[in-house]
């Protein structure tokens, strides 16, 4: 009776040996869910309405100036990434600037003020700054509308992240590497609209 019962228990246990040796494979479990696509630290601005602008002469050429101070610029960046500056010139008559237009600055409006003039809007970004610069070619305007709104797209240089931007009105694109590098590259050719898209940001 003894020999029978340890015969039964060493029975089991070879079959459980053969079933479990080392090195089977087990069936494949189901595929996990996609994990986020890798993207450079995208980060966009609300758009923003300057309250004054600082006027200076250069040259006895004088401009007008307006400082945005933001922590999003770096030195690297301003060395090394892309700053993309948007305007949309709302202080200007309609027939010369749709309310429904954005441009990238550098902007240069040429139009009938009495004679031919142009203004020319541009964008100088720098560590902790961006200065947003304005001049007219006959020194016609003495003040600036405060109805002008500017909204920025940084992409620092060889950054790779998919944490958002925890500042208020800030957020992460989340476009694929693909998308990010044609826009490096062609961004100055590209509508705001293609760059928003390529980029997954809000155009507002």
């Amino acid at each position: 009776m003894r020999l029978r019962t340890f015969g039964g228990l060493l029975l089991i246990f070879s079959l459980f040996t053969i079933a479990c040796k080392k090195g089977d494979t087990g069936p494949a479990g189901p595929a996990g869910p996609q994990g986020p696509a890798g993207s450079p630290n995208v980060i966009y601005s609300s758009w923003f309405t300057p309250a004054s602008y600082v006027k200076d002469t250069v040259f006895g050429i004088w401009g007008f100036y307006y400082d945005k101070a933001t922590t999003d610029i770096t030195q690297k960046t301003a060395d090394s990434g892309v700053v993309i500056v948007y305007a949309k010139l709302l202080g200007y008559n309609t027939l010369i600037w749709p309310t429904t237009q954005v441009g990238q600055l550098p902007i240069s409006l040429t139009y009938v003020q009495g004679t031919t003039m142009t203004d020319t809007w541009s964008a100088r970004p720098s560590a902790g700054n961006l200065r947003i610069q304005f001049v007219n070619d006959h020194n016609y305007w003495t003040a600036i509308s405060t109805a002008h709104q500017f909204r920025y797209i940084v992409i620092p240089g060889g950054v790779k992240s998919t944490v958002a931007s925890t500042k208020p009105g800030l957020q992460t694109g989340r476009g694929s590497q693909m998308d990010i590098q044609a826009v490096v590259a062609n961004y100055a050719n590209m509508s705001y609209a293609e760059v928003c898209q390529r980029l997954n940001i809000p155009e507002e």
